[in-house]
């Protein structure tokens, strides 16, 4: 039997690398939204591949999932795994790698390749935590400024610094009009604080407070006239091959916190008209991130996906680029995104989304929406409809699916 790999979806990997601790657990909803969640890396996988599931999916969703293009692994709990003989697998693909992840899927790594287990993510160790941190990623931008970038990059004095008080921040405030405040070690927008007035409220130094108690810094950002979302995809695979996957555009809330992935975006067409030619400014970005990778800590000690988010502004009138918001040195939605948009017909257009409800709402939004929103095929590959992600049952919270085209 060829041997496949094992994909795991543990979305809060930033926490646990917080943590520090092999026993950690997420607090009780996020646990929920991975359990609930446990199946989406099924996108990333080949039939002959395995995704770690204590809820299998029933033999109807699954196929509902193949007529909507997917080929699918195999759906295994721990114990199934772990009975498997050695030799089994060939390398595993957690959402991201963290001590209770190593912690978990230990007697999996030992039946991993040789070649998984030479590299540099089979054990865990100190460099692997600054990789999450990002003050990690905002040296790796001040790097890429200081060397002699297109003029449509964002200037230096626009980027983060690390603040360690509230008189560090309060000097800041007092230079510009809003800020960002962001935790060190957080995913998906959360642990981000915007301060859009002179001063802080209670509640902002509360917060300010409890992140400098658990992680003792924050990276402090001048807050930008955002355009638009965006995030540049990569998969390194050594040292010296870093494989640039695409780029995807995604929405946020107006704090920050990820709501969803468009399929197959005009970039162009989205954004005001100013001269520039979006897609080479891409396509030149991507190029220069691709070789900054290439000679970071990133690629010295890591292997597997990373996104690199990013960001176009206004500033005094044009259209800039901030290239490097953060790292995210795991899977993420946009990584997903470009592998469903591999399903799907490339004239169809529509958005990757997350719901989270109360217990059993994502079952009747599924229902109503299949209902009235079928999926429906061009040249043999999606082209319009709803199709959910993740089975709706009357016991989830969270739901995952895809949205083409109009509804009827």
């Amino acid at each position: 039997m060829a041997s496949g790999n094992i994909y795991y979806f543990n979305s809060t990997c930033e926490l646990a690398v917080a943590n520090e601790s092999f026993s950690y657990q997420a607090p009780l909803l996020l646990r929920e939204m991975e359990q609930n969640l446990a199946i989406l890396p099924f996108v990333f996988a080949l039939e002959n591949d395995f995704v770690l599931t204590e809820n299998i999916p029933s033999d109807e969703f699954q196929q509902t999932l193949r007529q909507a293009g997917f080929k699918l692994p195999k759906f295994c709990n721990l114990s199934e795994l772990e009975a498997m003989p050695d030799g089994s697998f060939n390398a595993i693909f957690p959402w991201g790698w963290s001590p209770a992840a190593h912690f978990k899927l230990k007697k999996l790594k030992e039946k991993c390749s040789a070649g998984f287990k030479a590299s540099p993510v089979f054990n865990w160790g100190d460099v692997h935590k600054s990789l999450f941190e990002r003050s990690t990623s905002l040296g790796f931008l001040k790097n890429l400024l200081n060397g002699n970038p297109p003029d449509w990059f964002v200037a230096k004095e626009l980027t983060g610094q690390k603040v360690s008080s509230f008189n560090e921040i309060e000097l800041l405030l007092a230079k510009e009009t809003s800020l960002v405040l962001k935790a060190p070690l957080s995913s998906s927008g959360r642990g981000i604080q915007m301060i859009r007035k002179p001063s802080l409220n209670n509640a902002n130094k509360q917060w300010i407070s409890g992140v400098l108690k658990q992680q003792n810094y924050l990276i402090a950002e001048p807050l930008l006239e955002k355009i638009t979302d965006l995030s540049f995809q990569f998969q390194i695979k050594s040292e010296s091959e870093v494989e640039y996957l695409g780029y995807s555009v995604f929405t946020t809330n107006t704090n920050g916190q990820y709501q969803g992935t468009l399929i197959h975006p005009d970039l162009q067409k989205m954004l005001p008209e100013t001269g520039l030619d979006f897609y080479e400014v891409i396509s030149t970005t991507a190029e220069i991130l691709t070789n900054a990778l290439k000679q970071s800590v990133y690629s010295q000690s890591y292997q597997g996906f990373l996104g690199i988010d990013a960001i176009i502004f206004r500033q005094d009138n044009r259209l800039k680029i901030q290239p490097c918001i953060e790292i995210n040195c795991r899977m993420n939605m946009g990584i997903l995104a470009l592998y469903i948009e591999e399903r799907i017909h490339p004239e169809a257009t529509g958005k990757f989304e997350l719901f989270y409800g109360k217990r059993g709402e994502f079952r009747s939004f599924a229902d109503e929406k299949k209902k009235h929103w079928p999926p429906e095929f061009r040249d043999g590959k999606l082209y319009s409809g709803f199709v959910p992600l993740v089975e709706p049952d009357d016991q989830k919270k969270f739901g995952a699916y895809i949205s083409l085209g109009t509804a009827k």
